[in-house]
């Protein structure tokens, strides 16, 4: 998703503060309950007793300290901070010394760590509340070339300002195209998590708007990135993660596809553990085991080890199936997707075991489904085996190919409509993972990410950290903006109408693009080569939209700028604009929706 960053001089805070009626519908959270503000830790007791997240009116309430954004998610664990930059050691090394842009410090936990480990050369902080939080960090504020400027590092005026004025030890890039390279001499780290969440200008959360500005900066290399490519450490609500780092194909939108042209990579490095995720996820449980298992293989490789009581429950499993390693389970064992149904099943059998006296009609039921579950998962192993092995016959159009090509779509004609929805989701996340490399960030990561509890932060709602590091990108998705050809522009639009697509086959999705464009399909190679993450076969067995990586849309863009009859960056804004629905918080419809039950 991209976004153009606002230059004005919109207070967040004055908007924050309007009635209810200024923000957009959206996955607004409830106020702070009585249970989200245990206070586990000093800091956290201290910020419990300002009054500013229980706070209930009246006289004495008037004359208590005040917040201008009350619904900040403070860190206030020391020890996961120091697990965390035990664990990020090596990887941060490189940034020793470095210029350190800290947003919304709050109160300070993890900037002091983070100060302690890199000793900045400068260290400058933005926080809208200073005022609040400047007692709590009075240690850091006292050391030399450390500042805290009450002004919110949101509010782009402020950013901006701060940008210009205080990073004199910083080079901007060149405005001719030269390649932009990673900038280890300066870091940024913010604080977004808030509770509770409330949408804001048509985005979920404020958070969400600066995360998706944030990432745009990469592309237009402005912000902090006019410097180079550089580093960003965030700190996002839990839930909001996997806008970024999705971790199966019915979550990847077209926001974590940009991510994917953007970033070198994106890990979660801390948050939550939630174990009802991958019942909703609807991926292949075996290729959730082999991602996990390589990533053992990585870890090893460095030397990482998880911090004791940070495992989250897929490492131990790598750890117990080590000898595992470096074999190919998923397309080779039966897949198996985790469902709400087969929890519910696993709980019934348990009270069976405890009262045998009676089985349940639900339970009948759920082990008929199971059973069900298990013959249909049988035949969609054979099936995937099968357009895996056509697939890697050949581009030749030989008799052979043919002949199997047409054999396997009549098998895909002969399934029910579900059953055939159902197979394209497994097949498809198969797909995804089986390309060297993965498609997913996910699936790239070099560790697992730390368990943090909802207690270490305050209020108690469990909030995530994300190491960003940005890449340079294809040369056509820099041209962006006046004295260039638009082809970045162009880029934007067309995904906004791809990831609309996305369950039609690419070369359908091309023509929707613009009527004529699918006759470009031969001059996208990728999209046919199984070298390059593409598939030779055809009908059923064709890549969907869903389904392309970055080096295809790359191709399929290149393609775009060659063509004579392309229209005019001008045309497309306007048909496109004729369309204003964006299916970026939706979930895949037909089978996605189904297969969740």
């Amino acid at each position: 998703m991209s976004f153009r960053l606002h230059n004005g001089r919109t207070s967040l805070a004055r908007l924050l503060h309007q009635p209810s009626i200024t923000f957009a519908r959206g996955a607004a959270t409830k106020a702070k309950a009585p249970d989200m503000l245990k206070a586990t830790s000093t800091v956290a007791k201290q910020l419990a007793e300002t009054g500013i997240w229980n706070r209930r009116g009246g006289r004495k309430a008037s004359k208590a300290p005040k917040a201008i954004e009350p619904h900040r998610v403070n860190v206030v664990s020391e020890g996961l901070c120091d697990d965390i930059i035990q664990y990020l050691g090596t990887s941060l090394e490189r940034h020793r010394g470095c210029d350190l842009i800290d947003l919304n410090p709050g109160a300070g936990v993890w900037s002091r760590k983070l100060h302690d480990f890199l000793e900045p050369r400068n260290h400058i902080m933005m926080d809208l509340d200073a005022e609040l939080y400047s007692p709590f960090l009075k240690d850091l504020t006292s050391k030399d070339h450390v500042q805290l400027i009450p002004k919110s590092g949101i509010v782009w005026k402020d950013l901006f300002e701060m940008i210009q004025t205080k990073l004199s030890h910083q080079e901007s890039l060149s405005t001719g195209e030269a390649e932009p390279i990673r900038n280890d001499t300066l870091l940024v780290t913010a604080n977004l998590s808030s509770y509770p969440k409330k949408a804001f200008l048509g985005f979920d959360s404020v958070s969400t708007m600066v995360m998706y500005q944030f990432m745009s900066s990469i592309k237009s290399s402005s912000l902090f990135q006019k410097y180079g490519l550089v580093r960003m450490l965030l700190w996002v609500s839990d839930d909001e993660k996997r806008r970024l780092v999705p971790k199966s194909l019915n979550r990847r939108k077209r926001g974590s596809f940009e991510a994917e042209l953007a970033c070198e990579w994106i890990h979660e490095v801390a948050g939550q553990e939630l174990a009802a995720e991958n019942r909703t996820a609807l991926r292949d449980d075996w290729i959730n085991k082999e991602s996990a298992l390589n990533t053992l293989a990585r870890m090893e490789a460095l030397g990482l080890k998880v911090p004791k009581g940070r495992e989250v429950k897929m490492y131990k499993e790598s750890l117990k199936a080590r000898d595992l390693i470096g074999k190919k389970l998923a397309g080779v064992r039966v897949p198996n997707v985790p469902r709400p149904f087969k929890k519910e099943l696993e709980d019934l059998e348990h009270e069976l075991e405890e009262d045998p006296a009676e089985l349940s009609h639900r339970l009948k039921s759920l082990r008929s489904r199971e059973k069900y579950e298990i013959n249909h998962s049988k035949m969609y192993l054979e099936l995937l085996q099968e357009h895996e092995r056509i697939s890697h016959m050949g581009t030749d159009n030989t008799s052979a190919f043919v002949e199997a090509n047409e054999a396997w779509n009549e098998k895909i004609d002969n399934l029910k409509k579900n059953q055939r929805m159902e197979f394209n989701v497994v097949r498809d996340g198969y797909h995804l993972f089986r390309q060297n490399p993965p498609a997913l960030l996910w699936d790239r990561r070099e560790y697992e990410p730390l368990k943090a509890m909802p207690d270490e932060f305050f209020p108690n709602s469990p909030t995530a950290l994300l190491d960003i590091q940005p890449k340079a990108m294809h040369p056509l998705l820099r041209q962006i903006g006046p004295n260039s050809n638009h082809a970045g522009d162009i880029s934007d639009i067309m995904l906004k109408s791809w990831w609309s697509m996305s369950l039609q086959p690419a070369d359908k999705a091309m023509e929707s693009l613009w009527p004529g464009f699918s006759d470009l399909f031969s001059e996208v190679p990728s999209l046919r080569d199984p070298t390059r993450g593409g598939v030779p076969m055809t009908g059923h067995g064709s890549l969907s939209a869903r389904g392309i990586n970055e080096g295809q849309w790359t191709e399929m863009l290149e393609a775009w700028m060659r063509w004579p009859f392309r229209p005019t960056y001008g045309q497309m804004l306007s048909r496109m604009n004729d369309d204003d629905g964006d299916v970026e918080d939706e979930d895949v419809r037909s089978g996605a929706i189904m297969m969740q039950v």
